[in-house]
């Protein structure tokens, strides 16, 4: 099973299967006080049954429930004015008494809103219940004094009672009566727990594997983030499933205390001894008798708050003889904590041992908001939902914490019960002075680091470049005598610095707002401090109080006036400073920093000359900058990086040449008045020049090619460049030349080919086509084939774009094999008819881009790579689109004339084929010469033409007018499936399948997914699927089409009477009739035919899932369908494309399109099937394909994570799937979800199963299909291997059919989006 499933059995609780059996009336509490008790006991790890099932009760439900209260070792009966109105409850209650006069059954009174007496006189609402009963069960009165006789022994039991006490304190209290009960010491959790579920079953899983190994975990996170809770819960739910157990908490602060080792030693024995431990005299004697003492008993151990791992070496040693089974937890802020070494020596393994599958690593995210929120609302209003009066503060303060636990509780409970001012007062404080108790627990990280070096980077970019990219921020810092590569690693392993996935350097905001603080209590005087920013920086300049020890200074005058002022923001690419105009800060305010290496002056205005301006300048970013030319006077000679985004130069320096000799990167992009850039010759290490959207730009200077490190020049959108130096050949470190948009550029250079680290060569939308130089140089290229520049290129080029530079056939190139690492090819919208045959030289391709080629008619055999394998195995046919999409990203829409892609697909009128030929494929009486209207997916167009004959490899098909499948067809039936019995002719083999289908077309879903025909050999359960690459679209709804099919299938397992289904998928089309024709030969057999299986295929198969996998995690955001997905352990929510998500092995998806018809045997409406387990001899269940419909009746918060159960009644197991993302429909509509879930045997034959979604919207409809594969254990031994591989094929086939129809969505509706963005 995936292991994000949590397994209970009965055997895993000792005799019991249930520690605790919950009793209440549902409409009284089930909702409230029950249901907060249930979660606290079942965090309190007491394996608690509580019974869901109000409706509909039978026989059933009743043997299940008094099984379950037999196998419970105490109950907890919670009595509600309503209790005794029920005669459920009263008949339930007078099974647990007589089950407590047999045998050693605890129970516990709860009374709720009612007190013993009322329960035991019978008095009050008991009174009133008692007399209706006494009228419904007259003549049943025994049975009425049995319920009262019941309710006087419990109450003469004591119990516990309400009264004036806060429900939460009253929980705790009752977990504390349980724990001593049924004699279980477990460790306090906190009251309120929110969003660590999920979290907690997956290590749940781990440590619950069932197998013998041994294994180390670490739970790391940021402090506060819930490490050490998370820890204690996972205790308090296994700690008796091991011989032995010990938690050995704060060992941080217990090791630095006196004879702290000693003391966690004395511990650890004693808990695994229960109470035995022998005297301790020094750490290495406590050593010897731990591994003494563990070596005998499978345990569960857990250290918290480890921060050094020699720390847990002191205390257990190296080479430690674990008992099979055992398991270790860690919790750190050190993400890396348990090293390749560490583990070696822990457990005594050879260096070239694996030990992958015994270290695990379990990082704490922050919660989601609506999580966070829910947590803060608990803590300060006692309470799921904020009073409405605090709503705006409680959602500020919960913004401000990030989703970190410890300051939701702190803040939380430090607020509650205060006024609404007093909360106004806190928030305003909180964002300008950190607060005290939450910056004590996150500054223990900041503190734990090695040196004082990572301890200044990290406040380097704590104050300055957060947010920014980790190579640029690199290169500054390595400027500023950092080690900045090891330092960032380091950082990261103790939980202080987060790298996206756009490769952004991120802190969480506390974080941040510690490392600040630090900086702040520097000294009192801004001008002592080390590093200034913001308001703080500002008033520094404008006071001149800097000193020697500022080394950072970060201002963005606008920002700063506009949050002051709540002026609108100023559009920054226009150069308007109306807004800063006013303000001018002197030069002369520099002249005491003369250590100043960061220094950000956004849209700041300086007067005065720069002759005493900080020299030691490492990083100066300056947007905004206000003069035409950089002063003469400004000494920035030991620049790293410069930076004067939307500035107002012309040229840079006024025909002076500036030496600047570390400097790597100069972006002065959106400059709008840069003319020209002189004197480059001074820039000797420069490795990126960024001079996007510089519009008036007409020249390049030719000392450009002195610069021999330059790796990236980006020109894109210099609309005034018409050419570069011809000595820009001489670049030879340059990786990209970014030319797109520069639309009067019509001289590219000639020695391209001399640039031999080039990668990337963008020229979209260049005028390089107009050039009368490449005209005449063209012709002089002739005899050798080569058109255009084609051949100056560089064999080097990974990605080459021309899009929209007017290339015919003319100037293209014959032979493209000399681009051999070419991964990405742009060729859109240019009036090319064809590609060159040798682009199947090309096997690196991934990308071929082809959009708006309106001329284009033809395009060659296609290099294969990505998921070539699928289309290959005879097991398996699909066609065009899945082809097509070999290349990953083959993109044709808007080739409204291709009609052949070679070795894909051809399009022909019928008129260019014999007679004959097509007698062979046809019913010659059906093709006539009406014209008809045909949608073609691959281009996303429509051509009205008479009958095309489509070749979908070697699938023919076409589409005719007509009303019925002709009588020829043998077989014939309604609808969009048919099911037949193959000739029983033993000297003969089906060699084609002719199909008809008749249909109409019901909407323009059609449009949006791609039609397919399955075929289905049922007594070998295997399927072949036929995507078509068109359809044809009838005139009207009420008019039908013919869609001829000539299949062969020659190669598929067929055999004489296997039984065969046919049937085509139904999204927006009305079939009204099927019909089927085999088409025999006579078979020549030499010898026995084996099953077609090797090692090779199976390879092949897995090959393929790795190959979906891959594709399917890519579908990121090229689509724009409107799916809302809540993210549970991120953002609340977003909005994608139809995605796959992967919860620990567990494939599901949402879509707002339903299900596909046929697909499931098992149906509900509700949140609940039922089903038995039906038999198949020689397969077992393999898989469960899971549909349910989702409802949004209103604007919901989620409260909890959505999840699947799935319970085998028989065997008494169930299986817990948390959902980490949900899909959310619009208001008052549908969202489908799709769950795959993948099964080895566990359900058998006869096994009662049911399956329940639990989740906040409405769930309207649930369908489940059993898909079964063939049991290796039973089959003969020489067929299991090709059984096995059939498998495979099923699970294959389902991913690739999303895979096929949701990428080809994606990049369809991009591509619409893009054309509208080009009409606009």
């Amino acid at each position: 099973m995936a292991v994000s499933m949590v397994q209970e059995s009965s055997s895993s609780i000792s005799r019991y299967t249930y520690h605790v059996f919950l009793s209440f009336r549902g409409t009284d509490t089930r909702k409230n006080f029950t249901d907060h008790l249930y979660m606290a006991l079942v965090h309190t790890g007491i394996h608690t049954f509580r019974d869901d099932d109000e409706i509909e009760r039978g026989e059933n439900i009743r043997d299940e429930i008094e099984r379950a209260l037999h196998e419970s070792k105490m109950s907890i009966i919670i009595f509600s004015k309503n209790y005794a109105s029920s005669t459920w409850c009263l008949n339930e209650l007078v099974k647990i008494m007589e089950h407590r006069k047999f045998s050693k059954h605890i129970v516990l009174p709860i009374f709720y809103d009612v007190n013993p007496s009322q329960v035991k006189k019978q008095t009050g609402s008991f009174a009133e219940a008692f007399a209706r009963h006494e009228e419904s069960f007259k003549y049943e009165m025994d049975m009425v004094q049995r319920w009262r006789t019941a309710l006087r022994e419990v109450a003469d039991l004591g119990g516990m009672l309400l009264e004036d006490r806060h429900e939460s304190q009253f929980i705790q209290d009752i977990i504390k009566q349980v724990q001593s009960k049924l004699h279980r010491t477990a460790l306090y959790v906190p009251p309120y727990l929110v969003g660590i579920d999920a979290f907690v079953a997956r290590i749940n899983w781990w440590l619950r594997d069932g197998s013998n190994k041994v294994g180390i975990a670490t739970i790391c996170g940021i402090g506060g983030i819930g490490k050490t809770t998370i820890a204690k819960l996972v205790y308090n739910q296994n700690f008796q499933r091991f011989e032995s157990y010990s938690f050995l908490a704060d060992v941080r602060e217990t090791t630095q205390e006196r004879n702290g080792l000693v003391q966690l030693q004395r511990q650890l024995i004693s808990d695994i001894l229960k109470g035995k431990a022998n005297k301790i005299y020094n750490s290495d004697d406590g050593i010897t008798k731990i591994k003494e003492t563990i070596c005998h008993r499978r345990v569960l151990l857990v250290l918290d708050d480890v921060d050094d791992l020699e720390k847990v070496t002191e205390i257990i040693g190296v080479q430690i003889p674990f008992h099979p089974g055992s398991k270790i937890i860690v919790t750190s802020r050190h993400r890396c904590l348990l090293s390749d070494l560490f583990i070696r020596q822990m457990f005594d393994l050879e260096e070239s041992s694996n030990y992958g599958d015994l270290c695990k690593v379990f990082e704490v995210k922050e919660l989601a908001f609506n999580e966070s929120l829910q947590l803060f609302n608990w803590y300060a209003f006692g309470q799921n939902n904020p009073i409405e009066s605090y709503m705006d503060c409680a959602r500020s303060i919960v913004q401000h914490c990030g989703g970190l636990p410890l300051a939701l509780q702190v803040l939380g409970s430090s607020l509650s019960g205060k006024s609404i001012n007093v909360w106004r007062s806190a928030l305003e404080k909180l964002k300008a002075i950190p607060h005290s108790k939450i910056q004590k627990i996150l500054r223990i990280s900041y503190d734990s680091l090695q040196d004082d070096h990572d301890k200044n980077l990290f406040l380097d970019i704590a104050c300055v470049f957060i947010g920014k990219d980790r190579d640029y921020t690199t290169k500054i810092l390595d400027g500023c005598d950092y080690y900045t590569v090891i330092g960032i690693e380091n950082l990261i392993n103790r939980s202080l610095l987060v790298v996206s996935e756009r490769n952004k350097l991120m802190m969480h905001q506390m974080i941040r707002d510690m490392g600040r603080n630090i900086v702040c209590q520097e000294s009192f005087d801004l001008g002592k401090r080390s590093r200034l920013w913001h308001k703080d920086a500002f008033d520094a300049l404008r006071e001149k109080i800097g000193t020697k020890t500022i080394k950072c200074l970060t201002i963005d005058l606008q920002r700063l006036l506009e949050e002051k002022y709540g002026k609108t923001a100023t559009n920054h690419s226009k150069n308007s400073f109306h807004m800063s105009n006013e303000v001018h800060i002197e030069t002369d305010a520099f002249t005491k920093m003369q250590r100043l290496k960061l220094l950000q002056l956004d849209y700041v205005k300086l007067k005065g000359d720069y002759r005493d301006f900080p020299r030691s300048l490492i990083w100066l970013c300056w947007h905004g900058f206000p003069q035409e030319y950089l002063p003469r006077d400004l000494n920035i000679s030991g620049l790293v990086v410069l930076e004067m985004r939307n500035s107002s130069l012309k040229h840079v320096w006024n025909d002076t040449k500036y030496f600047l000799p570390n400097l790597k990167i100069l972006n002065l992009s959106h400059s709008h008045g840069l003319l020209k850039i002189l004197n480059l010759s001074g820039l000797h290490n420069l490795e990126r020049l960024m001079l996007k959207d510089c519009i008036k730009l007409i020249e390049v200077d030719q000392s450009i090619a002195e610069i021999k490190t330059l790796v990236v020049l980006n020109l894109k959108g210099c609309k005034s460049l018409r050419k570069l130096p011809k000595t820009i050949g001489s670049l030879e470190s340059l990786e990209e030349l970014i030319l797109s948009g520069c639309s009067t550029f019509n001289d590219a250079p000639r020695d391209l080919q001399n640039m031999n680290s080039l990668k990337v060569l963008n020229l979209d939308g260049t005028a390089i086509y107009e050039s009368n130089s490449w005209l005449s140089w063209l012709s002089l290229k002739r005899s050798k084939e080569l058109g255009f520049f084609w051949a100056s290129l560089p064999c080097s080029l990974v990605k080459l774009s021309l899009e929209g530079c007017r290339l015919s056939d003319d100037v293209m190139a014959v032979d493209l094999s000399y681009l051999p690492s070419l991964k990405s090819l742009n060729l859109s919208r240019n009036p090319i008819r064809s590609l060159p045959e040798s682009i199947i030289h090309l096997t690196n391709l991934d990308e071929l881009l082809l959009i708006c080629c309106k001329e284009l008619q033809w395009l060659p055999k296609l290099p294969m790579s990505g998921l070539h394998v699928i289309t290959s195995q005879p097991l398996y046919r699909i066609s065009s689109l899945p082809r097509l999409l070999n290349l990953r990203r083959c993109i044709v829409f808007g080739c409204e004339k291709l009609t052949e892609v070679e070795g894909v697909f051809k399009l022909e009128p019928v008129e260019n084929f014999e007679v004959e030929k097509i007698k062979s494929l046809f019913n010659m009486d059906l093709i006539g010469s009406i014209k008809l209207k045909i949608y073609n997916y691959l281009t996303d167009t429509k051509m009205v033409a008479t009958t095309q004959i489509f070749r979908d490899g070697d699938i023919t098909s076409c589409f005719v007018s007509g009303n019925e499948v002709p009588i020829l067809f043998q077989s014939r039936s309604k609808g969009s499936k048919i099911s037949l019995s193959l000739p029983q002719n033993p000297g003969e083999k089906v060699c084609w399948l002719k199909l008809c289908i008749v249909y109409s077309l019901v909407s323009d879903e059609i449009f949006d997914h791609l039609p397919w025909v399955q075929i289905t050999n049922e007594t070998k359960k295997l399927t072949w699927f036929y995507f078509s690459s068109f359809i044809g679209i009838p005139e009207t709804n009420s008019n039908t089409i013919l869609w001829l099919i000539h299949w062969p299938v020659m190669d598929y397992q067929l055999e004489n009477g296997d039984l065969v289904s046919c049937k085509l998928s139904t999204f927006g089309l009305n079939v009204r009739e099927f019909g089927v024709t085999c088409v025999s030969e006579t078979k020549v057999m030499c010898e026995d035919d084996p099953p077609q299986y090797s090692q090779e295929n199976e390879d092949i198969w897995r090959e393929i899932e790795l190959k979906v996998n891959e594709e399917f995690l890519k579908l990121g955001s090229s689509g724009n369908i409107k799916v809302q997905i809540y993210n549970d352990l991120e953002e609340p929510k977003t909005i994608a494309s139809p995605k796959v998500f992967y919860d620990c092995g567990i494939i599901s998806m949402y879509d707002i399109n339903g299900f596909p018809k046929g697909w499931y045997n098992h149906h509900a409406v509700g949140n609940k099937v039922s089903f038995v387990v039906a038999r198949s001899p020689g397969q077992r269940i393999g898989y469960l394909n899971l549909g349910v419909i989702l409802l949004d009746e209103d604007d919901k918060i989620f409260d909890f994570l959505s999840r699947i159960e799935i319970v085998n009644k028989t065997k008494d197991t169930k299986w817990i799937y948390y959902k980490n993302f949900i899909g959310i429909p619009k208001a008052k509509n549908k969202i489908f979800w799709f769950s795959f879930w993948r099964f080895m045997g566990e359900l058998k034959e006869g096994d009662q199963v049911s399956c329940t979604v639990f989740s906040d919207l409405y769930v309207k409809e649930f369908v489940i299909d059993l898909v079964y594969e063939p049991d290796d254990d039973l089959q003969p031994e020489c067929n299991s291997a090709y059984q096995h591989l059939q498998g495979n094929t099923m699970y294959s086939c389902w991913l690739f059919l999303l895979f096929v129809r949701f990428l080809f969505k994606s990049q369809r509706t991009l591509y619409r989006i893009q054309s509208l963005d080009k009409l606009e």
